[in-house]
C-alpha cells in the first residue's frame, strides 16, 4: 500500500499476477496507492479470469469510480475464489456500490467510518436516550444471544460466528449515531440488527421468519416477530452501504496471518476485542487500532500458557499493514485495552468473562492480567523490531 503505482502501475501489476508463477498469489493489499478507473479494469480482467487464485483484495482509498466499479462487478460474477475486497475510500456512487454488491459471491467492503454518538455517561431518566452503561448491557446480552442454545440455522450455522456477532455490534453502533433510540426500544434494536448481521432483510421469506420469531422469543415479550422484521427493515433503510463495514474483528483476521497465531492466542485476541467492543470509550479509537491493540496484548501471556507462533519481525509487519500511527493511536489503545482488562477480569455480572472461561475458548478469561503498561513501554516495544 501508499506506493503511488496509479494506473501504469496496476496495469504492469495486473499482467505479473496472470503469469503462471505468481499463480498462487492469495492477498493483494493496494491500498492508497492513487489507482483509477483504467487500473481497476486491468485487474478486474484478472479478477475475471479463469483460474484466479486471490482470496483478498484491497483496494482501498484510490480514484477507483464508477467505471472501475462496474469492471469489477463483471468479473465478480463469474469468480468464486475472492473472499474478501475493500473498495471504502473511492468515489464510487451508490449505483456504482450496488452493482458490485449485486454480483459479488465475497464480502465486499464499501465504506469505513468512524462511529460517532452522543452517549451520556451513567445514568438516565426513565425512557431516555441510549448512555454508555445500557450500552454495554446490551453488547453484553447480544453477545449471550449469539451463543444461545437450539438458535435456526441462520445464527448457530453461520460460517464465523464471531464475524456475525461483531457486525451486529457495528451496525448497532451505526444507527444509534443516525438514530435517538429510547432505552425501551434496545433490545428490539439489537435484535433487529442481528437479522441484518445474518444477511437477512426483513422479508418474508422462511429463513427471515424462522430467525425473528426466534430473535422475538429471546426478548421475553418485548416485541413480536413482526416487530423484529420491521425494524430489520427500517435498519437496512437507514444504514445503507453502511451495513458493508470491516469491523475490529475484519482486522484481527488479517492482522494475525500476517504476525502468527495459535489457537489460544486467538481466542484471547477475541475476547480483548469482546471486551473493547462492550466498552464505548473504545470507540474514540478506529477498529483497525483495536484489532491490532488485541494482536499485541494476546502475545504477552506466553508465561500463563498462551502459546504463540513465532514469526520474524512480526511487530514490523504489524505496523506496516495497520496502517495506524503508533505514538498517537495504537499505543495508547494497547494500554488502555489493558487496563480494560485488568479492571473487567473476572467480573461476574458480565457474560464475555463467563463466555471466554469455556474449555473451547481455552479458558482465557481465567488468566490473570498483566499489570497494565503505559503508552512509552508499547511505544518502545514495537519500535524494537526496527531497532535490532
Amino acid at each position: 500500500s501508499g506506493l503511488n503505482l496509479g494506473d501504469i502501475g496496476a496495469r504492469a501489476l495486473a499482467l505479473a499476477i496472470a503469469s503462471p508463477q505468481n499463480a498462487g498469489l492469495g492477498e493483494l493489499c493496494l491500498g492508497g496507492n492513487g489507482i483509477g478507473d483504467a487500473g481497476a479494469q486491468a485487474l478486474a480482467a484478472v479478477l475475471g479470469a479463469p483460474g484466479s487464485a486471490l482470496r483478498r483484495l484491497s483496494l482501498r482509498d484510490n480514484c477507483i469510480g464508477d467505471t472501475g466499479a462496474r469492471a469489477l462487478a463483471a468479473a465478480l460474477e463469474t469468480n468464486v475464489m475472492l473472499e474478501e475486497l475493500d473498495l471504502w475510500g473511492n468515489p464510487i456512487s451508490d449505483e456504482g456500490k450496488q452493482a458490485v454488491l449485486t454480483t459479488a459471491k465475497c464480502e465486499v467492503f464499501l465504506e469505513l467510518q468512524r462511529t460517532r454518538m452522543a452517549l451520556g455517561s451513567t445514568e438516565g431518566t426513565e425512557g431516555t436516550a441510549v448512555n454508555c452503561k445500557m450500552r454495554a448491557i446490551l453488547f453484553d446480552w447480544i453477545s449471550q444471544v449469539h451463543t444461545g442454545v437450539n438458535a435456526p440455522v441462520a445464527l448457530d450455522g453461520a460460517p464465523d460466528p464471531q464475524d456475525m456477532l461483531f457486525r451486529t455490534f457495528s451496525h448497532v453502533d451505526a444507527y444509534l449515531a443516525m438514530r435517538q433510540v429510547q432505552r425501551n426500544e434496545l433490545q428490539l434494536t439489537g435484535v433487529a440488527c442481528t437479522l441484518a448481521a445474518a444477511g437477512l432483510d426483513g422479508s418474508s421469506s422462511a429463513e427471515d421468519q424462522e430467525l425473528a420469531t426466534w430473535l422475538a422469543f429471546v426478548t421475553d415479550g418485548a416485541c413480536t416477530a413482526e416487530e423484529v422484521r420491521d425494524a430489520a427493515r427500517e435498519m437496512h433503510k437507514v444504514l445503507g452501504f453502511k451495513l458493508h463495514q470491516p469491523t475490529a474483528y475484519t482486522f484481527l483476521r488479517r492482522y494475525l496471518r500476517r504476525t502468527g497465531w495459535t489457537e489460544e492466542s486467538f481466542s484471547l485476541a477475541n475476547y480483548l476485542i469482546e471486551l473493547a467492543a462492550i466498552d464505548a470509550s473504545f470507540l474514540d479509537f478506529r477498529p483497525q487500532a483495536v484489532a491490532a491493540a488485541a494482536a499485541v496484548l494476546s502475545r504477552q501471556y506466553v508465561p500463563q500458557g498462551i502459546s504463540v507462533r513465532h514469526m520474524p519481525r512480526w511487530k514490523t509487519k504489524l505496523l506496516r499493514c495497520a496502517h495506524v500511527d503508533l505514538h498517537s493511536e495504537l499505543a495508547p489503545c494497547i494500554a488502555a485495552m489493558a487496563r480494560l482488562h485488568a479492571a473487567q477480569h473476572r467480573s461476574a455480572n458480565m457474560f464475555v468473562n463467563k463466555k471466554y472461561e469455556w474449555a473451547r475458548l481455552h479458558a482465557v478469561a481465567k488468566i490473570p492480567p498483566n499489570p497494565p503498561s503505559d503508552v512509552k513501554y508499547f511505544v518502545q516495544y514495537l519500535r524494537s523490531d526496527a531497532i535490532a
